[in-house]
């Protein structure tokens, strides 16, 4: 069998380390081709606001990779040169919308691999919404994209367990290797499902189930998340003390599904300021303690993260 040609959209850290696995894993290197990743450009980070290459740049870089970075999409009749030619485009978290106009180029078409078990959890974050809501189970969907936001008919599921310790990236690595089985799976034995004159039905691999040629989702159960902001981490001080006496499971799932960024913090007085002077409190660990969830670091503004006993004794807020 000649190889898949297909080009890979992504942006973050985990969807780098999917990208790595699919230039350098014997199981799938085999059987298809990284012909050109496109990406978001470079970016201001941190304090210092360093420019700097997405981790996904990073790793086409690293590999020898062609790479091109999606600033405006008035401005990807190169794009459309490169991915016509190839037999397929992989999205895993590039977090920009793609134009209906090139959905349809690929001789496969576009395929989405979506953390969440769809159509639940649409949208940006569907790594975090499940731990902040303590759900027991997440997953993974493949799909076949079309021009609305993780709509497209499905190609693959399946479940995969949320851990009571599990926080955001200990989700992401999980999802990324199930992600990885899954399309690996798919190429390796699933090759009907690339054609549009397969019978409709189900094939399996091992036990679980691919759609051939694809399912509609049923999109009137289908959920949404948002797009990340650091407010979104904001609790405020009074509302942190009563979530600490009287709701520290949800304060615990709320932290694990914002760890590490924009993580959860609050703004205190610290004794000896006025009102002005306030400054923001981090909350930089929280631990499962027999089964109690407990704030174990934090970190104020300007200083040092300690723990939180230490602090508590010092400045006597909480």
């Amino acid at each position: 069998m000649n190889k898949i040609s297909l080009a890979y959209f992504g942006t973050p850290d985990f969807s780098a380390d999917f990208l790595e696995k699919l230039i350098t894993d014997q199981s799938i290197k085999r059987l298809v081709e990284v012909k050109l990743v496109v990406t978001q450009p470079d970016r201001p980070v941190g304090r210092k606001q360093t420019i700097t290459s997405t981790p996904v740049k990073f790793i086409a870089k690293k590999y020898g990779l062609k790479c091109l970075e999606i600033k405006n999409w008035d401005l990807i009749r190169n794009l459309k040169l490169e991915i016509r030619n190839l037999d397929l485009v992989l999205v895993y978290a590039f977090g920009k919308i793609i134009p209906k106009e090139i959905l349809s180029l690929p001789k496969i078409g576009f395929w989405n691999i979506h953390p969440s078990l769809l159509p639940k959890y649409r949208g940006p974050s569907p790594i975090t919404q499940p731990l902040i809501n303590g759900d027991a189970k997440t997953g993974v969907t493949i799909i076949k994209m079309d021009e609305e936001i993780d709509h497209g008919p499905i190609i693959a599921q399946e479940e995969l367990k949320i851990n009571p310790t599990d926080k955001r990236p200990d989700l992401e690595k999980k999802l990324t290797e199930l992600g990885f089985k899954m399309f690996t799976n798919i190429i390796k034995g699933s090759i009907s499902c690339f054609s549009p004159a397969s019978p409709r039905g189900t094939q399996a691999i091992g036990s679980k189930q691919i759609f051939s040629p694809f399912i509609q989702q049923n999109h009137t159960q289908a959920t949404y998340t948002k797009l990340l902001k650091k407010d979104d981490g904001f609790i405020p001080f009074e509302n942190l003390k009563l979530k600490i006496e009287n709701s520290p499971e949800k304060l615990f799932n709320l932290f694990r599904g914002l760890y590490p960024w924009p993580g959860l913090w609050t703004l205190i007085t610290p004794p000896g300021c006025n009102a002005a002077q306030q400054k923001r409190l981090k909350i930089i660990d929280m631990q499962l303690i027999n089964d109690k969830p407990m704030i174990k670091k934090v970190q104020l503004e300007g200083k040092k993260p300690v723990d939180f006993a230490t602090f508590n004794q010092a400045y006597r807020v909480f």
